[in-house]
């Protein structure tokens, strides 16, 4: 079994039984307890499990505020920012999700870009209201206030009338098998419609929510054009992506 392949099935474990042991991993998956350990200490560098004697627990992600989200990661967000503005192009119609991701990307949109950006997400219009040449269309409903997003079926009618060129899309969770995820179920079924409204969607994501899985299915992973991180495409934690011939940034 690769070492890939182990972890997700230690994952798996977790999202099931909330903890695991190293001995009885070493049975399950004959390796050694040592190869455990060091699988246990990769995943939580990743921020996906806590490490204990003896074994690891299930890390469930705590709900940060809109505030707390756009100041955690701060320098992968922007790194991955730089990667996306390359995307973007004179004449497009645009559609943001609301995520702090896309806030860094709202930021350093060069000025001689004209296009239209359609978002939900109250900062991201307000920073594009600075903007000399982005028509901004801000999509209306009930504002969800620690979030910073307007919410609801209001919501979900007015991007079911879009047509975007491309869809820049904050995720929860991606993962080969479930696609992408959210915590939220209002939240899942907002980005599907706006992926269905978008001719190319490319997911933005720090590179601890990739393996991740949370609770609501949005659309599965073939349903995304490229991904855009902030560690190199080579990187191991790919192959399950690469085997499918993911588009990774």
């Amino acid at each position: 079994m690769l070492k890939q392949e182990r972890q997700h099935a230690i994952l798996d474990r977790l999202k099931t039984e909330k903890k695991v042991l190293s001995t009885k991993l070493s049975q399950e998956l004959q390796v050694s307890e040592d190869t455990i350990r060091r699988d246990l200490k990769e995943l939580e560098a990743k921020n996906l499990v806590y490490k204990v004697h003896g074994g690891a627990l299930l890390k469930e992600s705590k709900i940060l505020s809109y505030d707390e989200r756009s100041i955690a990661d701060i320098d992968k967000k922007k790194k991955i920012a730089k990667k996306a503005v390359n995307l973007i192009h004179d004449g497009q119609a645009i559609i943001m999700s609301g995520s702090s991701t896309n806030l860094e990307l709202a930021k350093i949109i060069p000025p001689d870009i004209n296009a239209t950006v359609y978002t939900y997400s109250l900062p991201i219009a307000t920073q594009l209201s600075y903007h000399p040449l982005i028509e901004v269309i801000f999509l209306g409903g009930k504002l969800n206030k620690s979030a910073q997003v307007t919410v609801g079926i209001d919501l979900v009618t007015s991007i079911h009338n879009i047509s975007a060129d491309i869809c820049f899309m904050g995720v929860d969770g991606i993962n080969v098998n479930r696609g992408l995820t959210e915590q939220d179920w209002d939240v899942s079924r907002i980005k599907r419609r706006m992926i269905e409204a978008s001719n190319h969607v490319v997911v933005m994501c720090i590179s601890s929510k990739l393996m991740s899985v949370k609770r609501h299915t949005v659309v599965p992973i073939n349903e995304i054009d490229a991904i855009i991180t902030d560690i190199d495409a080579s990187d191991s934690v790919f192959v399950d992506f690469n085997a499918i011939n993911a588009v990774i940034i």
